[in-house]
C-alpha cells in the first residue's frame, strides 16, 4: 500500500476512535431565560392634596342693621381635599370647607341680641381638564354633597331669655359647579384659580325682617388654591 494511503487509513482510524471520546465531553449550550426586567410601583402616584382659600361674591344670606349695629359678614372660607387623576381628562377629589360665617350683636338699654349664622359643606366632584397650553389647564367640574348650617339667635333683658330665640342645626343635600383654570408652577405643584356655585334647595333659613322660614341658599365663591400631587 502506498505510504499515502497508509497515511490516510491511519487518520481515518484515529478520528473513528477519538469521535465517541469527544461526544462523550461535549455539554449542549445551556440558554438561560433573562428575568424581566423589575419596575417599582409608585405608592401614591395619581394622587393629591389640595387646599382653597375661598372669597363669597354674593350678598351675605343675613346682612342687616338693628339697634344701630351692622351685621359682621365674613366673606372668606376655605376648604381642604384629596383627589386623584384617573387620566389626562378625568379627575376627582373630596373636599370640605367654610363656606359663610355672619355675627351680629347689639345692646339697648337691658336688652342685648345676639346672632350666629355658619355654613360648611362636604362636596364630592368630578373635573375634566380641558388641554394644557404653556402650563395652563382650564377645567369644568360639578360635584353633591351636603350643607350643614347653623343659626342661633338670642334675646335678653337683665340676662332673661325672651322669645323670639332659637338655636337650629341642619344638614341637607347639596350640588355644586365648578369652574377655573391650573398652572403647574412645579413637577408636582400647581395654583388653582377658580370659580363654585354651591346650591341646597332644600336648606332652610329665616328672613331676617319677618322670621319667617324660607328655603333654598346658594353662594358663589372665587377660590385660589394649591394641589399637590403625591408622586
Amino acid at each position: 500500500m502506498p505510504t499515502i494511503l497508509r497515511l490516510a487509513a491511519s487518520a481515518a482510524l484515529l478520528a473513528a476512535l477519538a469521535g465517541p471520546s469527544l461526544a462523550a465531553d461535549y455539554d449542549p449550550p445551556i440558554f438561560i431565560e433573562q428575568a424581566p426586567e423589575y419596575v417599582p410601583v409608585e405608592i401614591g402616584s395619581g394622587w393629591y392634596l389640595r387646599g382653597d382659600v375661598t372669597y363669597m361674591v354674593d350678598d351675605p344670606l343675613y346682612e342687616f342693621t338693628f339697634l344701630g349695629e351692622e351685621t359682621r359678614n365674613n366673606r372668606f372660607g376655605g376648604s381642604v381635599g384629596i383627589g386623584y387623576h384617573f387620566n389626562d381628562i378625568l379627575r376627582g377629589d373630596v373636599s370640605i370647607g367654610l363656606l359663610a360665617s355672619d355675627r351680629f350683636s347689639a345692646t339697648s338699654g337691658m336688652e342685648r341680641r345676639d346672632a350666629k349664622y355658619d355654613a360648611w359643606y362636604g362636596m364630592a366632584n368630578a373635573y375634566l381638564d380641558l388641554g394644557t397650553v404653556a402650563g395652563f389647564t382650564p377645567y369644568i367640574g360639578a360635584g353633591a354633597g351636603l350643607l350643614h348650617t347653623r343659626q342661633n339667635y338670642s334675646r335678653t333683658i337683665a340676662g332673661t331669655s325672651f322669645p323670639p330665640s332659637y338655636d337650629e342645626n341642619q344638614t341637607n343635600f347639596a350640588y355644586a359647579l365648578n369652574a377655573g383654570i391650573n398652572y403647574q408652577v412645579a413637577d408636582n405643584v400647581s395654583l388653582d384659580f377658580g370659580y363654585q356655585y354651591v346650591d341646597s334647595p332644600r336648606a332652610e333659613y329665616r328672613n331676617s325682617d319677618t322670621f319667617a322660614v324660607e328655603r333654598g341658599i346658594d353662594f358663589h365663591q372665587v377660590k385660589v388654591g394649591l394641589r399637590y400631587d403625591l408622586w
